[in-house]
């Protein structure tokens, strides 16, 4: 047995172990996945701050009908800009062009790429200017914009580097007619989307750096429990000698009565279905004997419950006595008792019952005694080539024992 319970601790501290890993892998895996969905929130939220710019600044050079800036090699006239006034001169002869909200926002996405922080692109299907076709990725997003879909984004690779790309489509409105109604759109229609492309190594090298600390912290982690679990199972076998011993107390608990320390009616029924399943194999007799304690009620009436129980405890020390140890005796509930003969010494029943009644009759003669005992007793016979369920066999029992009650002979010997 104590070989037994080392290999079951053994056992036992290795699935501790398996539990604990399992649980802190499981922890790291999800750490490390939140870790990736907050670095791409982080980008998702630059992206957005730098789109909001765009559209700001795209809307206030919409509200002036655009703005006029000096001529330059960084600025030439814009060709395809062809409204009333495009190109002026200003007092002492200086050349100004009119910049629309989309030149500003190619010139400022052009000087944001050579700060290396992010790409911005205007795209639209039905360009005016070669630059602004749209690429794969963007000519997706455009045609879903015009299936209503409001937003895209996705991580892609861009001239062999990590992006995260954010895009929304730009509406026509009336402040845009000026310049886009010869190509056939109306207020309201999707004109085109501004992309925003986030270089992510940055990003991704403040994950590394998570990646590294999260990893030791669960290695941290997973030390100090394997450490408790080598603790804990140290004291583990004390810990289950005193679970099994609470255990059997409250087994015993579940099928004890309180009152007499008999079995209650919950433990006969269990026990006695064991045994007769036992008697079918070995072929053994067996004698089911049920018993009333007579004037119970009178007892509890005149003399009160206190006397009322000790006769009830006085019932079951006489059938203890009477019976042997290896027989089942119990206390069904009330005044009512049962017992079970296991390979009994005498094959007729009255015999037990007249042992019983002689046992009875002796502790009546003690002096002192507020009552007298009575008990009525019936039996049932349990033959193994002739078996029957339980339930008939203490039908068959309480039967005779009512027959008793009234005075009838009792029934043959077994």
């Amino acid at each position: 047995m104590e070989k037994l319970r080392s290999v079951n601790l053994k056992y036992h501290f290795l699935a501790l172990v398996a539990v604990w890993t399992t649980g802190v892998l499981g922890s790291l895996v999800w750490n490390l996945y939140q870790l990736q969905q907050s670095t791409q929130a982080m980008a998702y939220t630059t992206a957005w701050i730098s789109y909001n710019k765009d559209i700001l600044y795209r809307k206030w050079v919409a509200n002036h009908g655009g703005v006029y800036v000096p001529v330059s090699g960084k600025t030439p006239v814009n060709p395809y800009l062809a409204v009333p006034n495009r190109d002026i001169k200003a007092d002492g002869g200086l050349s100004l062009t009119l910049v629309n909200p989309a030149y500003m926002t190619r010139q400022v996405n052009e000087l944001a790429a050579e700060m290396q922080e992010f790409q911005g692109h205007i795209a639209s299907l039905k360009p005016i200017r070669p630059e602004n076709r749209p690429d794969p990725w963007e000519e997706r997003s455009l045609k879903n914009f015009e299936r209503g879909i409001k937003e895209a984004h996705a991580i892609e690779m861009l001239a062999g580097e990590e992006y995260f790309r954010f895009m929304r489509p730009f509406v026509t409105e009336k402040s845009c007619l000026k310049c886009h109604a010869a190509q056939g759109y109306r207020e309201g229609d999707v004109r085109g989307g501004i992309s925003v492309s986030i270089p992510m190594k940055q990003l991704r090298a403040i994950e590394k750096e998570r990646w590294g600390e999260l990893m030791l912290a669960h290695a941290f982690l997973w030390m100090i429990g394997l450490a408790g679990i080598v603790t804990g199972t140290s004291s583990l076998r004390s810990q289950t000698l005193k679970r099994e011993k609470l255990e059997e107390d409250l087994i015993n608990l579940s099928i004890t009565d309180p009152l007499t320390g008999l079995y209650n009616r919950r433990g006969f029924l269990t026990l006695a279905e064991q045994q007769m399943k036992l008697s079918l194999r070995t072929r053994g007799r067996l004698i089911l004997l049920f018993a009333d304690l007579d004037g119970m009620k009178r007892i509890n009436d005149s003399l009160g419950h206190e006397e009322g129980d000790k006769a009830l405890i006085e019932a079951s020390a006489v059938l203890r006595e009477t019976l042997r140890s290896s027989d089942i005796v119990a206390r069904m509930g009330g005044d009512e008792f049962v017992a079970l003969a296991i390979d009994p010494e005498v094959t007729d029943p009255g015999i037990i019952i007249s042992r019983l009644q002689e046992r009875i009759a002796s502790q009546n003669r003690q002096p002192g005694r507020k009552f007298t005992m009575s008990m009525s007793v019936g039996y049932a016979c349990y033959d193994p080539s002739d078996p029957v369920p339980l339930d008939a066999l203490m039908t068959r029992a309480d039967n005779a024992m009512y027959a008793q009650k009234k005075g009838k002979s009792m029934k043959a010997p077994c």
